[in-house]
């Protein structure tokens, strides 16, 4: 018992005064034939676990249970046991964090989740309990998931536990506590009971704001339209909080079906910790130091992505500049670009540089880096899109895939052929304006397609 206790007064130490020997976190989704279902996330610090020597390495070996009893029945049970190793002691750290997740299902009502942390090793056990409730989604009445917060959203590259049916990782944060490396949060929630037309689908609403916790909105977005896919919808999207002070704060989401006119909303708290800033001129400071050690073509791979949303005037200036006149331009760059000067923080440069990172990382291949494909110049521009269609290939067509931007434009598609069929996928056609149009796209998808009667409008 004084080891548990220990270790509580370590991990005080070394994380915010609240945290627990392991943080638990749940949401609850609808399942099917009138079931939920909960997701159960874990945040487990990595030193909590003992290490031994094994084979030249340190392992350590952890087993998770998670149930949910009611009245003294365990309705639905998970467990997982996993080995984590490392090649010294000096890999582990305090600030490392591994996150799990357990997906339970049970029929609407009140129960007890209870959750056991062993290490498999010391034979320590760790244990906490919650009050859930499930509630009825049912089929009468607009209605809404829990919110599931996260500080890291992927590509699914490889199945994996925190896969998504969407194609996409969500890494959950069950601890709620971002602190000043997040710029943005993810919401990630479903929507039940749309009132639904195929003929005529129609929209829906959402309203994303951050509010104390007196019920104060200290910001939001404006109304959201987004068309219905079905009777259900997913809805994932980020809340920037580089604003926001340090404190406890609630992200509040509100739901419109325009065609019921009913309404609904959710509430999910959040904790954010912030730690002195360095002034901004220090910042500047370390980028020009940094682009004075560039020679020009390193300074012409970094300008590169920036021609996407450079003015013409700007893009001639740097094209007929110096070595010192193309530094000078790559670091005041953003200055004018800063949507909002009162922080210290600007939003559109980190933006676009998560994007950045973003399409090097999904988009590259072994002759092109992502951002000079034409995926990663339309996901520069645009952002994410709402929506993917895949179409892979068969005898008669090649792979291809259509973008839809329900906020852009009043809604337009991007249509990318891998017209090669080596995975280089070009875009062939887009309804938005500025971008290539061409009502006949479907010939790079199968040559022998009819084309139709309207001529192609190529328009740069």
């Amino acid at each position: 018992m004084m080891k548990k206790f220990l270790l509580g007064m370590i991990l005080i130490v070394a994380v915010p005064l609240w945290a627990m020997d392991y943080d638990v976190d749940f949401a609850v989704f609808r399942g099917s034939e009138g079931y939920d279902i909960i997701e159960v996330y874990y945040l487990l610090p990595r030193q909590m676990f003992k290490f031994q020597p094994a084979e030249n390495l340190y392992r350590s070996h952890v087993f998770i249970r998670t149930a949910l009893v009611q009245q003294d029945s365990v309705i639905d049970l998970a467990e997982r046991e996993f080995i984590d190793q490392v090649k010294n002691m000096q890999e582990v750290t305090a600030d490392q964090k591994i996150p799990e997740i357990a997906v339970l299902q049970a029929k609407p009502g009140s129960y007890q989740l209870m959750t056991i942390v062993a290490d498999m090793t010391s034979r320590e056990q760790y244990k906490q309990s919650h009050k859930v409730e499930l509630p009825d989604y049912g089929n009468q009445g607009l209605a809404i998931s829990h919110i599931h917060l996260s500080g890291q959203i992927g590509k699914t590259q490889k199945q994996n536990q925190f896969s998504k049916y969407f194609g996409y990782d969500i890494i959950p944060n069950a601890s709620t506590v971002f602190n000043e490396s997040y710029q943005v949060l993810y919401a990630f929630f479903e929507i039940y009971n749309l009132q639904f037309d195929q003929a005529n689908a129609g929209d829906y609403k959402v309203r994303y704001a951050v509010t104390d916790l007196n019920g104060k909105e200290l910001q939001s977005q404006d109304w959201i339209a987004r068309k219905k896919p079905g009777s259900s919808a997913v809805e994932i999207d980020q809340v920037v909080i580089t604003n926001l002070p340090a404190g406890v704060f609630e992200l509040r989401v509100e739901v419109k079906d325009e065609a019921s006119n009913q309404s609904v909303s959710a509430v999910k708290r959040f904790r954010l910790i912030r730690t002195v800033r360095q002034p901004q001129v220090t910042a500047q400071t370390m980028q020009d130091l940094q682009l004075e050690n560039l020679g020009e073509k390193d300074l012409d791979e970094i300008f590169g992505p920036l021609k996407y949303i450079a003015k013409n005037v700007e893009i001639k200036r740097y094209n007929k500049s110096d070595l010192a006149g193309k530094r000078q331009i790559i670091a005041h760059f953003w200055d004018e670009r800063d949507r909002d000067k009162s922080t210290l923080i600007n939003e559109s440069k980190i933006e676009f540089e998560n994007r950045l990172a973003y399409v090097n990382q999904q988009f590259s291949t072994p002759r092109m880096k992502g951002w000079r494909t034409d995926f990663g110049r339309v996901y520069l521009l645009y952002g994410p899109p709402n929506e993917i269609e895949r179409h892979p290939s068969s005898l008669e067509r090649k792979p291809y895939q259509i973008w839809h931007y329900h906020e852009i434009e009043g809604g337009v598609i991007f249509v990318f052929v891998d017209k090669s069929g080596f995975g280089q996928f070009e875009l062939v056609h887009s309804t938005a304006r500025s971008e290539l149009q061409d009502a006949d796209w479907m010939r790079w998808v199968d040559p022998n397609a009819t084309r139709s009667s309207s001529s192609s409008n190529i328009d740069w």
